[in-house]
């Protein structure tokens, strides 16, 4: 195992435009909506190729890069996604980072081969009744005449971020807003990318986020600029 470090990413604020509500909104259409600004940033993305020198220090990888080498090259993505929280500003419901790797020539096609964070989760105490009332129907728990019940406690794992798209070409990450906790602060976002030897691959970031000012509405941004995955020779 190599212990990595961050790389210093320079953060850059996101203007998100309006997209799509989740429950229409005819009466305002998207272009008289205003953006939503100054509630996330975004660090990176930055891309750092896995050599044989960088990987010496751990035999078995160096010898699994080794037998790669001649099909695949490897790189280190990192990028950094901070939510900026504010007591006046409508909370963020959800997030989501997504990246798309495109290559030249096409095969084989770039992948994320590995993800981190890949889930993070809470935990979060539930309470249910179930109740039983005539000829053993089961009631909702409004009802209470005629009836037997047993309240059920447990615990479930409620998911605040999620990565998506493993193995494949276009990887993300998904935030959600849960019980326990609110989308803020800064959190670092890693993958090992796999690319065909001595192919260009670009890396386009798209990063989307949801409030609800009443009702739930998609923001997104897109990156102008693809990072380019690129062996110098």
């Amino acid at each position: 195992m190599i212990e990595l470090a961050d790389p210093q990413l320079i953060e850059q604020d996101l203007e998100l435009l309006p997209g799509d509500a989740v429950r229409g909104d005819p009466a305002r259409p998207d272009d008289e909506k205003p953006p939503l600004a100054g509630r996330i940033k975004l660090g990176g993305p930055e891309a750092r190729r896995l050599t044989p020198d960088w990987l010496a220090a751990d035999p078995e990888l160096a010898r699994y890069h080794q037998e790669q080498s001649h099909v695949y090259d490897f790189f280190l993505l990192t990028l950094s996604v901070t939510f900026v929280s504010a007591a006046q500003r409508p909370r963020l419901e959800f997030a989501h980072v997504g990246l798309s790797l495109t290559t030249k020539p096409g095969a084989p096609e770039p992948i994320a081969h590995s993800m981190d964070p890949m889930r993070r989760t809470d935990a979060v105490q539930v309470t249910r009744t179930r109740r039983l009332g005539p000829q053993l129907s089961l009631l909702g728990a409004d009802a209470s005449l005629g009836e037997m019940g047993r309240t059920v406690g447990f615990t479930t794992h409620q998911p605040w971020v999620e990565a998506l798209g493993l193995h494949a070409a276009e990887p993300a990450w998904e935030f959600r807003r849960t019980v326990a906790t609110e989308l803020s602060g800064c959190h670092v976002l890693s993958a090992v990318i796999r690319t065909g030897a001595g192919a260009a691959t670009d890396v386009a970031c798209t990063v989307t986020a949801g409030v609800k000012i009443p009702l739930l509405r998609r923001y997104h941004r897109k990156l102008r600029d693809p990072l380019r995955l690129e062996v110098a020779l």
